[in-house]
């Protein structure tokens, strides 16, 4: 901030009116040595009504001047923070999110955060802030001397506005409803019993089984076509979805569809090319691949390819709008790399992230057909492995699994037709398992949340149905 006159620069001072009388010394006390000074003063500083000689009347002029520099540039660093978070609402939500799990001692997880962010109007938080920072603007803009008055004022606007910005954010959490942040309840298996309603598809039955859903769209590989259903109507007697074609002999066969909560798009992984896509933009194409791509997630910004035969995961992100390629890698990892310290795995299989978006999940065999899961960082540092999963398939890899909650996943085994539910708490975890019948068994999950209320959709088979399950 830019000084608006030379003025500003002045102390005013106040000239004796009658002649120094003996022993009136200035009243400066050295701050370290505790002396008074010896001199005789000459002046009264008005701001601060001590009688100075004129050298401590320009220290004292000096020290003010810098103080008041100081507070500039505080000034200048506060409207950078408020201009930061008016140009990021992300960081009003992220804060909001952290204030929310002070006050309920509990994590808001991923699918929490995105209920919440439905009740919260930024562009008003963002006039508000604005609004409350004014009066420190307006403090900097009056042409008036560097006083100790002046000083003290920029103060406590300062202090003011901390004190009504930490107000607003409270009154915003306090008006979200608490089912909202509540703890999300440990889901076990005995819950897909009784479906809430259910749907058969088009096609009888169907091996293509990969399907993705946002809170609004429900995205399945039938085929030669991709279903995609409006889960708008989801309540609706018969969810009707609309048919596009695929054409494999170009794009490849579809191998993974996955949904990206966090850049609010479709992933399509084929064993040829990626594409994204959303209802505004439909399909697009992102990258060829020149090795047999097998899995895909992403994790915020970051989209994590991992190959079949060749056991690498790869991470990729969008560039800056100037380059000509629409994705970039930036890292990739090998299978030693991945699992440093068993020798034994032999392939990755499936991989996922969490609905918090701070873990990958990842399938892993080792070289006797035993299955487990892998939590890791986003640096592929291995944080935690289960036990292997009991009696899955050693024939083949028809294994895919999926995040229900932030602590919680379903693995399917289409070819032993079983369900696995996996419940980690820290560093331990725990393995539940289900036989299903040959007539009736799920081959994928998905979770949607709408209103603050999820639903579990399993896509079974024998005949091709969707059943919906409250959670």
């Amino acid at each position: 901030m830019k000084d608006n006159d030379d003025d500003d620069d002045i102390i005013i001072i106040e000239p004796t009116t009658t002649s120094s009388i003996i022993n009136e010394f200035c009243q400066h006390i050295d701050k370290i040595t505790n002396e008074s000074c010896k001199e005789y003063y000459s002046v009264v500083c008005i701001h601060c009504n001590l009688y100075l000689c004129y050298i401590h009347v320009e220290i004292h002029q000096l020290l003010l001047l810098n103080e008041r520099d100081q507070l500039i540039n505080e000034l200048n660093e506060r409207i950078n923070d408020l201009n930061q978070l008016i140009e990021n609402p992300d960081k009003i939500q992220k804060i909001l999110f952290e204030q929310i799990e002070i006050k309920t001692k509990t994590k808001v997880s991923f699918i929490q955060q995105l209920s919440t962010e439905k009740l919260v109007d930024l562009n008003k938080i963002i006039i508000e802030l604005k609004q409350l920072f004014e009066p420190v603007r307006t403090i900097f803009k009056q042409n008036q001397c560097v006083s100790l008055y002046q000083i003290k004022k920029i103060k406590e606007c300062f202090i003011k506005f901390d004190e009504n910005k930490k107000l607003l954010f409270n009154r915003i959490i306090d008006t979200i409803p608490t089912k909202e942040i509540e703890t999300c309840k440990p889901f076990h298996l005995s819950n897909i019993t009784s479906p809430c309603r259910q749907y058969e598809l088009p096609v009888q039955r169907s091996f293509h089984n990969e399907m993705a859903a946002s809170e609004d769209f429900l995205i399945i590989n039938d085929r030669e076509h991709i279903l995609i259903f409006n889960l708008i109507n989801s309540l609706d007697d018969n969810l009707i979805p609309e048919v596009i074609e695929w054409k494999n002999n170009l794009d490849g066969k579809i191998l993974d569809i996955y949904y990206s909560c966090y850049l609010k798009l479709f992933f399509i992984l084929t064993d040829e090319k990626l594409f994204s896509y959303s209802r505004l933009s439909s399909f697009v194409f992102l990258h060829r691949f020149t090795s047999l791509p097998w899995s895909c997630a992403t994790l915020l910004n970051s989209t994590y390819i991992l190959y079949k035969y060749s056991t690498l995961i790869e991470q990729w992100v969008f560039p800056p709008t100037s380059s000509s390629s629409p994705i970039q890698m930036i890292k990739q990892w090998k299978l030693n790399e991945v699992i440093v310290e068993c020798e034994h795995d032999q392939h990755l299989r499936c991989i996922r992230a969490n609905p918090d978006q701070t873990h990958l999940a990842i399938l892993i065999e080792d070289d006797e057909c035993r299955w487990r899961i892998g939590i890791f960082d986003n640096n592929m540092n291995c944080l935690h492995q289960t036990d292997t999963l009991p009696n899955a398939s050693t024939i083949d890899w028809n294994l895919v699994f999926s995040f229900i909650s932030f602590q919680q996943l379903l693995i399917m085994d289409a070819t032993t037709e079983q369900i696995y539910l996996i419940t980690i708490d820290q560093n331990t975890s725990t393995i539940e398992h289900k036989q299903f019948t040959d007539a009736d068994y799920p081959v994928n999950a998905c979770i949607i949340t709408n209103n603050g209320y999820s639903q579990l959709i399993l896509k079974m088979v024998k005949p091709n149905m969707l059943k919906f399950f409250q959670i």
